[in-house]
Parts: C-alpha cells; sequence; structure tokens
C-alpha cells in the first residue's frame, strides 16, 4: 500500500470513530433546549428543531414556524 492509501484508511477510520462518538453523544442526551437552526440534508438545508446542547436535529418546524424564522432571517 502507498502512503497516500494509508492515510486515506487512517482517515476513514477516525471517521467512523468520530461518528460513532458523536451518535454516542447524541443518543444520550436529554435535549432540554431547542434551538432552530438551518440544517444541511443533502444538496439544500432547511430550518429545524436542533438541540441546543448536542446539536441533533429533532423535527421540522410547522408552516407557521418557517415562515416565522425565514422573516425574521
Amino acid at each position: 500500500m502507498d502512503a497516500n492509501r494509508r492515510r486515506v484508511d487512517k482517515l476513514l477510520s477516525d471517521k467512523w470513530k468520530i461518528e460513532r462518538e458523536l451518535e454516542q453523544i447524541q443518543t444520550e442526551c436529554k435535549h432540554s433546549k431547542q434551538v432552530i437552526k438551518q440544517v444541511a440534508d443533502g444538496t439544500s438545508s432547511s430550518p429545524r428543531h436542533v438541540c441546543e446542547s448536542c446539536g441533533c436535529p429533532l423535527g421540522y418546524l410547522s408552516p407557521e414556524q418557517a415562515k416565522e424564522f425565514l422573516e425574521k432571517s
């Protein structure tokens, strides 16, 4: 294996470990305070309810909430 391939493998392994750690933190979080933030979902983003502590997306806004959010932005 060349040096680039080893580096890519190491980075992918680190990414996997970080994703598992983030998942664990978000699973254990009580999500006690929600905020509204733009969340990327594929090629676009949309306003969502997000936990302020762990950043976990918790739900979509109602049409009224989305309108209010977009008017404030």
